[in-house]
């Protein structure tokens, strides 16, 4: 499945409007393992290499899409795409 990239606008790719409120955010989650996958790895672009976040900026980044920023926020660490860590202190992108 191929993914687009955040758009400067920070629209949602279109393969995952119907998951989404009048106002773009995304409100219940894809039932397909596949599609939440995608989803992550859309959420990924949001983040740039060689910076470090704190797990409120990562909340916030993802939280302004997806109202459950904690599974998506959790796949992408569990995924190693996301570094945390060991105090759960600090993220950065790795992937």
């Amino acid at each position: 499945m191929e993914i687009e990239s955040p758009s400067p606008s920070g629209h949602l790719p279109a393969q995952f409007k119907n998951f989404s409120d009048d106002a773009g955010r995304i409100v219940r989650l894809p039932v397909k393992l596949s599609k939440k996958i995608a989803l992550a790895d859309w959420a990924l672009n949001l983040f740039e290499f060689d910076r470090s976040y704190s797990e409120r900026q990562v909340n916030e980044i993802i939280g302004e899409f997806v109202e459950d920023f904690a599974l998506i926020r959790r796949m992408l660490v569990e995924s190693g795409q996301l570094e945390r860590d060991r105090y759960g202190y600090e993220y950065r992108r790795v992937a």
